[in-house]
């Protein structure tokens, strides 16, 4: 067994500690309100690790945490069989994405608590074993010759499609720099990690990856399987969240739901057919 698989394993471990524990800890807390730097009345959830995060935010976290104890386990089988086939490989770099965004914003999103040793860590791991993954695919000769020669405008124009899909978090950033007030959905923040990861590293890298893949550069090629698992998991984990924040009481704005729920599920629906189709071509 490789170092890097000792490393993805220890990430599976630390992915079922955070998400159990998000999901079903409770300290047998109840709803509070409190007011934010803003002047603006905020409920906090109260209970279990989440206990000093809004309602909303901590019915999106356990949500999160629901669909990620999956996004693991598959992450770990196709750890183990990443090494009978290349495809497993590419998935496995995709479900490690999916690890990585989830513990950056359980690092960087969620309000202090005794977990936060375990997010670092997990966040510390998720990102290097994703630089030693990738960079092994890109070393690697795993495409085939025939895949190379084979023009993938429509996956190239969804990708980019994809990546630009972000771009509805303007929605909420714009007015709030115009106007020089605090966003819409800031709650007890101070920012929102999600915009920054979302418009800084997701954006350009899917732009980035559909340019390449429209001039048939072999990093298009690599990068694409990868991104697309990545799309599938966010269109499965908002799926997660509304259900959760939907027992909680939240009401979802039908703006909302088709703009920040349904059409992300849509993009997870599409991205999964797309990585099927690819993985045809990829025979080792």
């Amino acid at each position: 067994m490789k170092k890097i698989d000792y490393l993805c394993y220890f990430i599976v471990i630390l992915t079922l500690i955070t998400a159990l524990v998000g999901i079903f800890y409770s300290t047998g807390g109840s709803r509070f309100v409190v007011q934010n730097i803003y002047g603006e009345i905020i409920e906090l959830y109260g209970d279990g690790i989440y206990k000093y995060n809004s309602v909303l935010k901590a019915g999106g976290n356990k949500g999160t945490d629901l669909m990620t104890l999956i996004v693991a386990i598959v992450f770990a089988f196709f750890t183990a069989l990443s090494k009978s086939s290349a495809k497993y490989k590419f998935w496995q770099a995709g479900a490690l994405a999916g690890l990585l965004y989830y513990s950056s914003c359980l690092a960087f999103g969620v309000t202090f608590n005794r977990l936060f040793p375990i997010y670092v860590l997990l966040f510390s791991s998720c990102l290097f074993a994703m630089i030693f993954l990738i960079n092994g695919l890109i070393k690697e000769d795993n495409l085939p010759q025939s895949l190379k020669d084979k023009s993938l405008k429509g996956t190239a124009i969804f990708l980019m499609v994809s990546g630009s899909s972000v771009l509805v978090w303007l929605e909420f950033i714009l007015p709030a720099v115009i106007t020089g007030q605090p966003l819409s959905i800031i709650e007890i923040y101070t920012t929102e990690p999600t915009f920054v990861l979302d418009l800084a590293i997701i954006l350009p890298t899917y732009l980035g990856c559909g340019i390449a893949l429209l001039k048939k550069k072999t990093i298009g090629y690599k990068l694409t399987p990868v991104l697309l698992t990545f799309i599938t998991i966010i269109g499965f984990t908002v799926i997660g969240q509304n259900v959760f924040q939907t027992s909680m009481g939240i009401d979802i704005p039908i703006r909302e739901l088709i703009g920040l729920v349904i059409s992300f599920v849509v993009l997870g629906i599409i991205a999964t057919i797309l990585n099927a189709k690819f993985m045809k071509y990829i025979i080792k």
